[in-house]
């Protein structure tokens, strides 16, 4: 699973992808972002613009907020999933972020948890990818954009920390995701999973803790 991610501020991720920022706010960056929090990304509809939407997808269907998870989506389900199955091909995006955390279980019942900060090697952005969708809340016609990140089973660098992790997408890979252009065969093929050694991991004693943080790499 991906349950907490770290991002940068607007400015650099818009300039360190060549993005163009898709409206005024200006967001800053924070070292502990978790779901139904704004997270940036692009997506297959406007692949050059910085956009935010909600961590925690709302299928446009849904009559309400869903009652149960969706900022997570399996790959295996990717297909048969109410929640999904209808965005595949349709509404990809690339979440992007400096990193994400997961903690590892220090004993059987899990009461020890020790947490680590992940992020892809010699990348600037540790990039994910994601689905996305819009919701329109028939109560007060607020229209919501939210997204969720695709997991799928652990690779070797990750194995032994938790069973499973985000799709992980090299820049290649990415543009890959996005391109409506090529058929839903190629597209799913940039979320094979990652090469060994790829990533790096840190043990964190104090999640939220900036001084930690900057020394963490």
């Amino acid at each position: 699973m991906c349950g907490r991610v770290t991002i940068s501020d607007q400015t650099s991720i818009a300039e360190g992808l060549h993005l163009k920022l898709a409206d005024d706010l200006k967001r800053s960056g924070n070292i502990n972002v978790p779901p139904s929090m704004e997270l940036p990304l692009f997506t297959d509809e406007k692949p050059s613009d910085l956009q935010y939407f909600s961590w925690t997808l709302i299928p446009f269907w849904a009559k309400e907020k869903p009652k149960f998870s969706t900022f997570n989506a399996r790959i295996e389900n990717l297909h048969e999933s109410g929640s999904w199955k209808h965005l595949i091909g349709k509404k990809h995006c690339v979440i992007i972020t400096d990193g994400f955390y997961e903690w590892k279980k220090l004993d059987e019942k899990a009461k020890k948890k020790q947490p680590y900060l992940i992020r892809m090697k010699d990348m600037r952005f540790t990039l994910m990818a994601g689905l996305w969708d819009t919701w329109l809340d028939k109560k007060t016609g607020e229209i919501i954009h939210s997204c969720t990140i695709i997991t799928r089973p652990a690779n070797d660098d990750m194995k032994n920390l938790h069973d499973r992790m985000p799709c992980l997408l090299t820049i290649e890979n990415a543009n890959i995701w996005v391109n409506r252009v090529l058929s839903l065969a190629d597209r799913m093929k940039a979320l094979e999973v990652l090469s060994p050694n790829l990533l790096e991991l840190k043990s964190v004693q104090k999640l939220g803790d900036e001084e930690e943080y900057k020394d963490l790499f």
